[in-house]
C-alpha cells in the first residue's frame, strides 16, 4: 500500500510540473469560451461595446464597436502549431481603414483560413463561395458589422451589397 501511495504522489508531482512548465513557457492559451472576455480585458474594450465574431478550430476573430457604429477595434487570436492548447492573441486594434469603410480580408501566415471583416458601411448582404462544383452562400445582416472566417481553399469568394453589386475586399497579411 505504501508503495502505490508513493507512485501516486510521484505521478501527481510530475503532472503538476508538466502543467507548470507548459504555463511558464507560454503553451497554455485562452479557452474558446473566454476569448472575448480576454480581448475586452487586455485591449481595454468597454463592456457596452457590441461584438461580431467568428471562431474556428484554429482562429478567432472579433470586431468590437460602439453603439453609434463610429468607433471599432479588432482582435484576432490563433491556436499555435505544436504542443499548446487554447488561443493566443495575434493582432488587435485598427489595422486598416478598409475594415471601417469596406471589407478587409486578413490572411495570417501559417494558417489555412481567411478572415473577412467589416463595419459594413457598404451594407454587405451576402458572401458567395464557388468551389468549382457548387455555389454556397452566407447571408449577412446588412445593418451590422460582420466577421466571417473561411478556409483558404474554399474557392472563389464574391461579396455582394444589398443592391447585388460586387464588393472587393482589401487583403492584409499578418
Amino acid at each position: 500500500m505504501k508503495k502505490s501511495s508513493k507512485y501516486i504522489g510521484f505521478s501527481v508531482i510530475i503532472v503538476f510540473l508538466v502543467i507548470l512548465s507548459l504555463y511558464l513557457y507560454g503553451n497554455i492559451g485562452i479557452s474558446k469560451m473566454n476569448i472575448e472576455k480576454d480581448a475586452r480585458k487586455s485591449q481595454y474594450i468597454d463592456d457596452n461595446w457590441q461584438v461580431s465574431k467568428d471562431t474556428t478550430n484554429t482562429i478567432s476573430a472579433m470586431i468590437f464597436y460602439d453603439g453609434d457604429f463610429i468607433n471599432h477595434t479588432i482582435s484576432i487570436y490563433v491556436k499555435r502549431h505544436g504542443l499548446s492548447s487554447g488561443y493566443f492573441f495575434r493582432a488587435g486594434g485598427n489595422i486598416g481603414s478598409d475594415i471601417d469603410q469596406g471589407v478587409g480580408e486578413i490572411i495570417i501566415e501559417g494558417y489555412e483560413e481567411r478572415i473577412f471583416m467589416s463595419m459594413n458601411r457598404l451594407q454587405i448582404s451576402k458572401i458567395e463561395i464557388d468551389n468549382g462544383n457548387d455555389i454556397s452562400s452566407i447571408d449577412i445582416d446588412s445593418t451590422k458589422p460582420f466577421v466571417v472566417i473561411l478556409p483558404a481553399s474554399s474557392g472563389a469568394i464574391t461579396i455582394y451589397d444589398i443592391n447585388g453589386n460586387i464588393v472587393k475586399s482589401t487583403q492584409y497579411n499578418l
